[in-house]
């Protein structure tokens, strides 16, 4: 499907030095939209924000942000867009993520976090078409409750202190801490463990590599590589020795640039429980990088500010669709 191309024309009043820096981060609060530039846009937009807001991002680097309320944050994918150009939206640093209360919850969309992510306290975040260097805990006693990720690509993920958490076409390549009162459940999905051994996974029509499940695990349609199913409970999965019997091109190293394409043998013979392909492309929702919101690729300011005081914004946008 083609994007759609279009350009907001904004008045923005007060601001200085815009014109130096590409990012842009814009605010909804209700009705009201205000912008923010420079690599420190999105701290000074998480300043302003009340929960339930929504910040996007325009794509380029951003600083690292401690988030503390119950916003949604959309930046313009983790990759750059094949069809659009538009560049990824990545967030420098290591950042931490801690929302209490009952306000609402966290929602990340669209984003590429090149550092380690913290969680410190989040009850039923979502996590859709982001990319993750590294998911941990900062001590025993924080947790998050009940995360959903969906379409996104996480290299370490230590699950010692989530709970309940939910995969759904997503990659886990170095998975930790599957133990019981961590339970994982996984739709569609790849986990690697590196020689851990699970005892509270749960994974339907997905891919397993690297080590040994225990008897308190389930399997569903899964295909196993280089994979020990023990005493688990299984029905309907095989085992295959090496990456190269499954994928086109992945051999478990994190990339960027993968695809994560099975064998047009896995792919067509080996069907999963709802009919489709096993892995990240069957399903209901097969993965993607491209964000299914508007977003922001790039950002151009006026010289200069006009004698009342307001300054000149053109945002291109664009509308992406699956």
């Amino acid at each position: 499907m083609s994007a759609a191309l279009f350009v907001l024309l904004l008045s923005v009043v007060g601001l200085k030095n815009a014109l130096a820096q590409n990012q842009v981060a814009t605010l909804q609060h209700g009705d009201s939209v205000c912008a923010f530039y420079g690599p420190g846009a999105l701290g000074e937009a998480h300043e302003a924000a009340d929960h339930g807001d929504i910040i996007t991002l325009s794509g380029g680097w951003f600083s690292a942000n401690g988030i503390t309320k119950a916003i949604t944050l959309r930046g313009a994918g983790f990759v750059t867009d094949s069809v659009t150009g538009t560049p990824p939206t990545s967030i420098s640093g290591d950042i931490w993520l801690n929302v209490t209360g009952t306000d609402g919850f966290l929602t990340i969309e669209g984003v590429l976090f090149s550092g380690t992510v913290y969680y410190i306290y989040l009850n039923n975040p979502k996590f859709n078409r982001c990319c993750f260097h590294g998911i941990s805990y900062v001590s025993s006693t924080i947790q998050m409750l009940s995360p959903l990720f969906i379409n996104c690509i996480i290299e370490n993920f230590s699950f010692y202190y989530t709970n309940y958490t939910q995969l759904i076409n997503s990659m886990v390549l170095k998975a930790n801490g599957i133990h019981s009162n961590h339970e994982v459940l996984a739709h569609h999905s790849i986990i690697g463990f590196n020689g851990n051994s699970p005892d509270a996974l749960t994974a339907h029509n997905s891919i397993i590599f690297g080590g040994t499940s225990l008897s308190t695990c389930s399997f569903f349609n899964c295909i196993g590589i280089n994979w020990s199913f023990g005493y688990a409970y299984t029905t309907g999965c095989v085992n295959y020795d090496s990456y190269e019997d499954v994928f086109e091109t992945f051999n478990g190293s994190f990339s960027l640039d993968e695809s994560f394409i099975l064998k047009d043998e896995i792919a067509t013979g080996f069907v999963s429980s709802d009919g489709t392909q096993v892995g990240i492309y069957g399903g209901m929702v097969p993965y993607s990088t491209r964000p299914n919101y508007m977003v922001v690729k790039r950002c151009n300011v006026a010289p200069q500010s006009t004698i009342d005081g307001k300054l000149s914004v053109e945002i291109e946008v664009v509308t992406e669709g699956n």
